[in-house]
């Protein structure tokens, strides 16, 4: 048996994951699909539009055969380390033969290329980066000037994501075998064109204008845009505006930079730029924009204001906490998850209610603090909809025929 892996948002799920997904299947020839999949929060540093179970029910309905959470604090991380941390989960599976993704360039062996040099981070490198940084340039560009060689791949989001995908696997010592398709349609960052393969940001700009654009239907496929259309009607969108008021709350809580630095993705200068510009809040959105420079990202600084309101704080040393957390699957792929479970080395969750007496130390800490952030995630939901709240502890595993 041949198994594949995808590390993905579903955010929402459109027909560019559909294709990835195919794709995989025909190139490469894999028998079954893994999707490690992102919980409520996504890697831009805001919530996903809807939670985690609808974006996994899409997923198995159009070819993924198991669905695994990504805990948030890693799939809200930098994508150095939200790449690191999937890798290692996915590689502890011991049953994974294939990491399939999508890039701009859709070239394996150039990707590879850049991630060797990445990897070794040479003196030479190392120095030109500096100059970069000291120059006030923002990471992503002082490391494409530090390689001019690589530069044009460098340039690609999701180029960029497959580097570290691949870095983590040399650096992991992984046997997983990195495979990319070529992004088709519109760009990862083109959020304007609605059309048959638009980027996910087009889908999620076209829903929050709050009336029907044109095309927007054959942007996904129909069972995704029935189950997405009907979850959106009944709790509307979820976005980083409806977390303002706790972010408000932690900016005057938390009255020092020293304190504000103790959270993900906060450095010193962030801290102080917080502390001086909180006067002028008014909204999640507004204060990231007012809080972007030259040598921080927008994207940055977004998971930066998440963190503080998950309070979701810096690792002070590496922690071996992960664990395999089964959202969901399709039935006639149940097999696959006694292969799962019979090869992996971590923790193998499937009721979440049990999860706390299966897992122990870092393991259970790492799941009580998902547990945590998701449901209030839910409870944000809820109360748009004018709902009583139900604990995620209490979700059915997704089970698709």
């Amino acid at each position: 048996m041949t198994i594949a892996a995808i590390i993905a948002e579903f955010n929402p799920f459109h027909n560019g994951h559909k294709l990835l997904i195919d794709e995989v299947r025909r190139q490469t020839g894999a028998d079954s699909i893994i999707a490690l999949m992102s919980g409520d929060y996504v890697q831009r540093g805001v919530p996903a539009v809807t939670n985690r179970q609808v974006r996994a029910e899409m997923a198995l309905l159009n070819g993924v055969d198991v669905v695994l959470s990504y805990p948030t604090r890693y799939a809200t991380a930098s994508a150095e380390s939200f790449a690191a941390h999937a890798v290692r989960l996915i590689s502890r599976l011991n049953c994974v033969d294939i990491l399939a993704f999508g890039s701009e360039c859709g070239d394996s062996e150039r990707l590879a290329s850049a991630a060797a040099v990445l990897a070794e981070e040479s003196d030479d490198y190392r120095e030109r980066l500096r100059e970069g940084l000291r120059a006030g340039l923002s990471f992503p560009k002082a490391r494409a000037e530090a390689l001019p060689a690589y530069a044009d791949i460098l340039d690609g989001p999701n180029n960029i994501l497959g580097i570290e995908y691949i870095k983590a696997i040399m650096r992991e010592k992984s046997s997983l075998r990195p495979f990319t398709i070529a992004r088709q349609g519109s760009s990862h960052l083109d959020d304007t064109s609605v059309h048959a393969l638009s980027s996910a940001a087009a889908v999620r700009r076209a829903l929050a204008s709050g009336h029907r654009i044109p095309g927007l239907e054959q942007a996904l496929p129909a069972n995704a845009f029935r189950i997405l259309l009907d979850d959106i009607g009944r709790y509307g969108l979820t976005s980083e505006n409806d977390f303002s008021l706790l972010l408000a709350d932690r900016i005057w809580r938390l009255d020092s930079a020293h304190i504000l630095k103790l959270f993900a993705d906060v450095n010193h200068d962030l801290a102080q730029a917080i502390l001086k510009k909180r006067v002028h809040f008014r909204d999640f959105a507004d204060f990231a924009d007012r809080l972007k420079n030259k040598s921080l990202t927008r994207t940055h600084i977004n998971r930066a204001l998440l963190h503080l309101v998950l309070d979701i704080r810096k690792e002070t040393e590496e922690s071996d906490n992960l664990y395999a957390h089964v959202l969901g699957f399709r039935k006639e792929s149940e097999a696959l998850l006694g292969v799962i479970k019979d090869n992996c080395s971590l923790p193998f969750v499937t009721g979440q209610a049990k999860a706390r007496e299966l897992l122990t130390g870092e393991a259970q800490k790492l799941f009580l603090e998902e547990v945590r952030v998701s449901n209030l995630y839910e409870t944000v939901r809820a109360r748009k909809a004018r709902e009583e709240m139900r604990s995620v502890l209490s979700e059915p595993i997704i089970v698709v025929d």
